[in-house]
């Protein structure tokens, strides 16, 4: 079964909202192992959607629209259903009943608007809302089903879970599931990755792809099957071909991030962790989550706290080297790792100038440095130089034990 999603609403193709019902329903859907294959958004224009769910059902099974069925002037996706599958709206007392009781039990007064939520294109399967006013809907369309929910995402997840999702099972030949597998990398580029393990991408199930982040890719392993267990023998071997492909580079899979992984590998040699950054302004800290941060013992934003670095202003490996140590001396950790490069607002990733910032990472007499070549505080250059420098304490840090 192959299903769309069509999210509507004009405050969604400006921005003023940010979406999170298709990304849950596409959860859903993956679950249960349908095949979803496009996504769009579609603004409050009932000529624009019906044309949507005109195009969506020519090449899908199941067309999943959120949205649009509240009781203004602005909620056209009950009239854009029936435009696309040609049905005349009809009043269902059922509902009008459940609304005039909504609002009674609430002590609100009921309003004439509200009654169109009370009309479905013909012969349509009511998806009941216990939580809301609008109720869902479905139309069974010779060229598939279409699925109408409400955009309240609380109202349209409970729908999803306890009527659509059973709706489609019961539809379905036989059942199936997708499972995905997302293993993390951090200072390789999606081009070297893409010739390491290209050959694996056209491979039919399980299925490999990429997905670049900052100083960050993610490699996704999806693997359908009629069972989870089924789906993860599956994906196994191919994740063991690329986590050795790609050995050097691979922090983690799923949940896991860089600072969780580096808090992990601390804990497990007893050891702790001091860091400042300049450039960075706190990018790396945010990347240990909360309950891992107990393996840092120092946390610094300039040298101004280091008795001993007056001199160290300039961002040098040298005074990266100098500012590393004063960092661990100061805390007494057994690593201190030291950032440092300009923050001047007029340097990024992206300007023609792009400076350098220089990583110091110490322990005892021992010290490695790194130069990476940006600098600047915007977040774009924050967040790839905090990914970057950690990804090179993980690949490096047992070299100082």
């Amino acid at each position: 079964m192959n299903a769309e999603i069509i999210t509507t609403g004009t405050e969604l193709l400006l921005g003023e909202i940010v979406d999170t019902n298709a990304p849950f329903i596409a959860r859903q859907l993956r679950q249960i192992g349908v095949n979803l294959f496009y996504k769009i958004t579609v603004g409050d224009n009932r000529e624009r959607l019906a044309e949507a769910i005109q195009q969506a059902l020519a090449r899908s099974d199941v067309v999943i629209i959120t949205g649009g069925l509240g009781p203004t002037v602005d909620d056209i996706t009950r009239e854009a259903v029936a435009d696309a599958t040609g049905r005349p709206l009809l009043l269902q007392p059922e509902i009008v009943a459940h609304l005039q009781a909504f609002f009674a039990k609430r002590g609100r007064t009921f309003t004439e608007n509200n009654l169109r939520q009370a009309y479905l294109p013909e012969g349509a399967l009511m998806l009941p809302n216990p939580i809301g006013t609008a109720p869902g809907f479905i139309v069974e369309d010779p060229r598939g089903a279409v699925v109408a929910m409400p955009g309240v995402p609380r109202e349209m997840e409970r729908m999803m879970v306890e009527q659509v999702i059973p709706y489609l099972k019961g539809k379905m030949d036989e059942t199936s599931v997708i499972v995905t597998r997302i293993v993390h990398t951090a200072g390789i580029g999606e081009s070297v990755i893409d010739e390491r393990i290209g050959h694996l991408m056209h491979a039919g199930n399980p299925t490999v792809g990429l997905a670049a982040h900052l100083g960050q890719v993610d490699v996704r392993i999806a693997a359908r099957a009629a069972t989870e267990q089924e789906a993860l023998a599956l994906i196994a071997p191919v994740e063991k071909e690329i986590r050795e492909t790609l050995a050097p580079w691979v922090f983690g899979a799923d949940d896991e991030t860089l600072g969780g992984v580096i808090a992990r590998w601390l804990r497990k040699h007893d050891a702790t962790l001091a860091i400042l950054e300049t450039n960075t302004r706190g990018a790396i800290l945010e990347k240990f989550p909360e309950n891992d941060r107990d393996v840092l013992v120092g946390h610094f934003l300039d040298i101004s706290a280091l008795s001993d670095c007056e001199s160290c202003q300039e961002f040098t490996e040298a005074n990266a080297r100098a500012v590393a140590q004063a960092v661990r001396d100061l805390t007494q950790a057994t690593f201190a790792l030291a950032v440092m490069g300009a923050a001047d607002s007029d340097k990024g990733f992206w300007s023609e100038e792009r400076g350098e910032t220089w990583l110091a990472l110490v322990s005892n007499d021992n010290v490695l440095t790194k130069r990476l070549g940006a600098a600047g505080s915007d977040d774009f250059t924050r967040n790839w130089l905090a990914t970057n420098a950690l990804a090179w304490v993980l690949r490096h840090i047992e070299e100082l034990l």
